[in-house]
């Protein structure tokens, strides 16, 4: 099944965003977006917009396999999102995306402070967990999204 898929690096203040192409090769950064009321709604309507088939939307997994505090805001967010729109929602490993992110930006040549502009890193964090998951999709036999 072709489409494209949406990846997410959800955070309490701002909400990272990844899109990939319709054949789900390649994650591009898709923007930030605030972390409001209206943040279900807003994405929900990207959704739409954009033919999105599968959002992926990154879990922090403890070194101990547990999600902790953090991991349970992510899953209410998860539930909420999966209400709101008709397609799968899933899960990936997010861990290290951020620290990942800046040592991309940083070998890429950007400059210290245009890597601290917000949401600079949570869009490349989604970006990264994207197109890991793409990789991964790509690489074994399931032909589920």
């Amino acid at each position: 099944m072709m489409g494209r898929a949406l990846g997410i690096d959800y955070g309490s203040r701002r909400v990272g965003l990844a899109l990939s192409d319709p054949l789900r090769i390649i994650a591009s950064g898709a923007g930030v977006l605030q972390n409001t009321p209206s943040l279900i709604k807003t994405l929900a309507r990207f959704v739409e917009e954009n033919q999105v088939v599968v959002i992926v939307v990154g879990m922090p997994y403890a070194p101990d396999g547990g999600t902790g505090e953090k991991g349970e805001e992510v899953e209410l967010f998860i539930q909420r999102l999966h209400d709101a729109v008709t397609i799968p929602v899933t899960t990936w490993d997010e861990s290290f995306t951020t620290v990942e992110a800046g040592a991309t930006l940083r070998k890429g040549g950007m400059k210290k402070k245009q890597r601290r502009q917000k949401g600079v890193l949570d869009e490349m964090a989604a970006r990264l967990l994207l197109q890991e998951y793409l990789d991964t999709k790509m690489n074994s036999l399931d032909p589920n999204p």
